[in-house]
């Protein structure tokens, strides 16, 4: 099976290719158990309910390109695509589409001589779409 190294992934929110201010990126999806024990059983048994996506940006700040773009978004949902390496859709390269809730915004962050990042994490409303053509 191929490795994959990040070097050439390729973010947009809203429609706007933000990749070059963008350093990590994470999709998350996780499944909430739901717990089905009944009278007679010996162990805890569940299924699994909702999901819970996510997704985590670390990216630099930028005042027009990324703080001008994200700021007016606080509060409501924006598409996100990610690809993981360049944008030509296939099977060793899917494409993630999801609606991310604008939940949070850190304008200034860093110390003296550091770069300054903005790290979020928003919830995804709905599904991850994922497709390979």
């Amino acid at each position: 099976m191929a490795k994959l190294v990040l070097t050439n992934a390729n973010i947009s929110i809203g429609g706007t290719d933000v990749s070059a201010n963008v350093a990590a990126v994470t999709l998350t999806t996780s499944v909430n158990p739901v717990e089905t024990t009944a009278f007679g059983s010996t162990a805890i048994t569940r299924v699994g309910g909702l999901k819970d996506n996510s997704i985590t940006l670390s990216m630099h700040q930028d005042y027009s390109a990324i703080e001008g773009l994200v700021y007016p978004l606080i509060g409501t949902a924006t598409t996100i695509i990610v690809f993981p390496n360049g944008t030509s859709v296939g099977t060793t390269n899917p494409r993630y589409t999801c609606s991310a809730l604008v939940v949070e915004w850190s304008a200034v962050n860093g110390a003296v001589g550091d770069l300054n990042t903005v790290d979020v994490t928003w919830p995804i409303t709905g599904e991850i779409t994922k497709a390979v053509a």
